[in-house]
């Protein structure tokens, strides 16, 4: 099926996306991101994310907030919303964390005003996303 070197390559740009997109959860200022997994070799026609199978079509991944489109070559478009980096404000809870891809992106942030006290704001990580590119 696959020679040694399109299985190493495969391999090599499974586990390249895998890191971009590990690199891009756990960095600072993280707008709405996505990506397309390539197929497994291993698992030829199946889309296997973290272990579990996906079903042909749109599923919707638990942790982070993300939408995972499975298609019939086993390969998988990951899309996310991420978190925003507000200065002098904590790095913000999911408000609707039950709910699907792209509602769950709305975040609440705890800032400090320069006297210390507290206040909240709510931002849509994805909106920001889809706003910044209609700008640009």
């Amino acid at each position: 099926m696959f020679c040694s070197q399109e299985r190493a390559f495969l391999q090599f740009s499974f586990l390249f996306i895998g890191a971009l997109v590990l690199l891009l959860l756990f960095s600072g200022n993280i707008e709405a991101y996505s990506g397309l997994i390539p197929p497994d070799p291993d698992n030829p026609g199946k889309c296997v994310y973290r272990g579990d199978e996906l079903k042909l079509g749109v599923n919707f991944g638990t942790a982070p907030c993300q939408r995972l489109t499975c298609y019939e070559n086993g390969s998988i478009l990951i899309e996310g919303c991420g978190k925003l980096r507000i200065e002098t404000c904590n790095s913000g809870e999911r408000i609707h964390s039950d709910k699907a891809f792209p509602e769950c992106c709305k975040l609440r942030y705890k800032c400090k005003k320069p006297d210390g006290t507290p206040y909240f704001i709510e931002r849509d990580s994805f909106a920001s996303n889809q706003e910044n590119k209609l700008r640009r």
